[in-house]
C-alpha cells in the first residue's frame, strides 16, 4: 500500500507541472518575482519628469481657469444684484402707474 502513496503523489506533482505548461499554451505571461523590483532606468526617470513637468502645466492652467471663473462668478452675482434691485424699482413704478390708471 505504501507504494501507491507515492504513486498518488507523483500524479498530483505531474498534474501541477501539466497545469503550468497549460498557461503557457493559453499564452498568459507570468513575470516572475524577481521582475518586480527593477530599479528604474535613467531613460525613464526622464520620462516620469517630463510627466511631472505636463502635469504641473495642466494643473496650473486649472488654477488660472479656476480663479477667472471665480473672479467672472462673483462679477455676475453683483451685475444680478444691481439688475434685481433695478427691477423692484420698475415693478413698484409700474403698480404706481396702474395705480393711477385705475383712478382715473
Amino acid at each position: 500500500m505504501p507504494s501507491s502513496r507515492r504513486e498518488k503523489r507523483r500524479r498530483k506533482t505531474a498534474e501541477a507541472a501539466a497545469e503550468l505548461h497549460d498557461f503557457n499554451q493559453l499564452g498568459l505571461d507570468f513575470a516572475s518575482a524577481t521582475s518586480y523590483s527593477v530599479p528604474l532606468r535613467k531613460e525613464t526617470k526622464l520620462m516620469n519628469q517630463e510627466l511631472i513637468d505636463v502635469l504641473e502645466k495642466k494643473i496650473g492652467d486649472v488654477v488660472e481657469k479656476y480663479a477667472a471663473l471665480k473672479e467672472e462668478n462673483a462679477r455676475l452675482s453683483e451685475e444680478v444684484q444691481r439688475l434685481s434691485t433695478d427691477r423692484e424699482g420698475i415693478k413698484s413704478r409700474v403698480d404706481a402707474i396702474l395705480g393711477r390708471l385705475d383712478g382715473i
